[in-house]
């Protein structure tokens, strides 16, 4: 699987994750399946409705899920995956977000750490048992 995910989209959610921190951010990504691959297309904000410990825990606001699912019920993009920050890094997968994840979609993670700031990584679920997969991101 690769993620294919325009520089406009990047530099949104870069700048949700800036404007966040030092909090957790979170968020849709929207788009189709292409093969096997995610090809995003736009993405829209969350808010974090995590009670305490905002700093390293995120829960999507279920408002912002059910407008996002009306929003896509009647047009040809759909969620293909979910993006949030680690404000203090690493840009990988915690136990906290294996518990939260499904198959199927790709999950990135903006961070700190690296040549820019917020780079981000990306990942799939593979199972319970299984580690995160990292997939390949091209920003087109």
């Amino acid at each position: 699987m690769e993620l294919r995910i325009p520089a406009e989209v990047v530099a949104t959610i870069r700048a949700h994750a800036a404007s966040s921190a030092p909090e957790e951010c979170a968020g849709f990504l929207l788009g189709h399946p292409e093969g096997g691959d995610r090809v995003v297309v736009g993405s829209r904000p969350a808010r974090n409705a995590e009670p305490r410990m905002r700093d390293v825990r995120y829960t999507i606001d279920p408002r912002d899920t059910l407008a996002v699912e009306r929003e896509v019920r009647e047009a040809t993009d759909r969620v293909v995956g979910f993006y949030h920050s680690h404000p203090r890094g690493p840009p990988e997968p915690s136990a906290l977000d294996r518990q939260r994840a499904w198959p199927w979609y790709v999950y990135v993670i903006l961070a700190p750490a690296g040549p820019e700031p917020f780079g981000l990584t990306a990942w799939s679920f593979v199972g319970e048992t299984a580690p995160f997969e990292g997939v390949p991101v091209r920003v087109v």
